[in-house]
């Protein structure tokens, strides 16, 4: 059983950032990048507040759920709905948005929050990551919950839902799995004795490493899914790829707020400032994990803030262009441009943004298929 609580929402969405684009008989979603813009520089909705509940996961159902994962005698078979999202047969890159909302940003129960997960979907993300270490936090990855399942059956479909922050514990597990996720996000020193008990319960696990040895030892204890994390340090997340086997769904960390954030992508100074380069930079290793055959990017701390419009519009814009197809030259993001279009000399790449005011706006490639 779940206890609902009543919280305060208030209304607000990006629904203006896509366009119907005729196929066929039928109309495909395609992100605006000129909408997501226009969608961004408007202030916040000021329609009045609704009464709605948000749910809590019942104590019952968590101590269940605990009894039946120290039950399990060994790895187990893990479910496989959380790897066949983020490895494609095809080999494409998939990305992984992680929303991480630990010190008590917006407004609660804010329908920002439910938009913010409409939108993450429609912008082809893989996976969205829910930071469960605080209680709003897991009452959040129940509102992701709600919101995903109403696309079941549509085109895009419900995003896998993965728990992350301080899972150390079947407990914590356990109520990850009873908010409505698919799979947790563990570090490396507590996945062994994890692993069983989460596979009984219906969720898959994604290790984080941080060295080859770790690499190795997790292998060995039966983790299927790994993500390497070496803070900005791009080129040793490549270094390690190779020490993962091809039967292992290979992840690569890509830190959010460390090249500058969505302070530097909104900059208003001129294109020369260091801000700028930061948001090349960010999108630089992006590119190298991608270009070493990492079968998908979990950029964490991508958004701390449903209710901020340049928090969830950078969210969006690194979902966009780490999914866009680009050479692997980098030397065109020497300069590139906010999504909000500010900055009246900026440069901006394929893609990125708004261009110089008065040029013909650059194009925004169609999402992969």
């Amino acid at each position: 059983m779940i206890r609902p609580a009543v919280v305060l929402l208030s209304c607000a969405g990006f629904a203006s950032a896509f366009t119907l684009v005729p196929s066929g008989p039928a109309a495909t979603l395609r992100t605006s990048q000129a909408a997501l813009c226009r969608s961004a520089r408007r202030p916040p909705s000021s329609s009045s507040h609704v009464l709605t509940t948000v749910m809590a996961v019942d104590a019952d159902a968590v101590k269940a759920l605990v009894d039946k994962a120290e039950a399990a005698d060994g790895p187990g078979t893990a479910p496989k709905k959380v790897s066949k999202a983020l490895k494609k047969p095809t080999g494409a890159l998939t990305v992984v948005i992680e929303y991480k909302n630990t010190e008590g940003n917006g407004k609660e129960g804010s329908l920002d929050f439910e938009g913010f997960s409409t939108n993450i979907r429609k912008d082809k993300a893989a996976c969205v990551v829910a930071d469960i270490s605080t209680e709003r936090g897991l009452a959040e990855l129940e509102v992701l919950f709600k919101e995903q399942s109403k696309a079941k059956g549509n085109f895009p479909g419900p995003c896998p839902l993965i728990a992350s922050g301080d899972i150390t514990t079947l407990e914590m597990a356990a109520k990850a799995k009873a908010a409505g996720a698919d799979g947790v996000y563990v570090p490396f020193s507590a996945a062994e004795g994890l692993l069983g008990g989460c596979h009984a319960i219906g969720l898959e696990v994604i290790v984080e490493v941080e060295s080859e040895s770790e690499v190795e030892a997790a292998i060995a204890f039966g983790a299927k899914m790994l993500c390497v994390a070496k803070g900005e340090d791009a080129d040793g997340q490549v270094a390690m790829r190779g020490e993962i086997p091809k039967d292992v769904v290979a992840l690569a960390a890509l830190p959010g707020r460390a090249f500058g954030g969505p302070a530097a992508l909104f900059e208003k100074e001129e294109a020369e400032t260091a801000e700028d380069e930061d948001v090349a930079e960010i999108l630089q290793a992006g590119f190298k994990l991608r270009d070493a055959k990492f079968n998908g990017i979990v950029v964490k701390e991508a958004c701390t803030n449903a209710d901020d419009r340049e928090e969830t519009t950078y969210a969006r814009w690194l979902s966009s262009q780490l999914n866009s197809k680009r050479s692997n030259a980098y030397q065109h993001l020497a300069k590139v441009s906010s999504p909000l279009g500010t900055g009246g000399s900026r440069r901006c790449s394929p893609g990125a943004g708004p261009p110089t005011r008065g040029a013909a706006r650059a194009s925004t490639p169609a999402p992969p298929r």
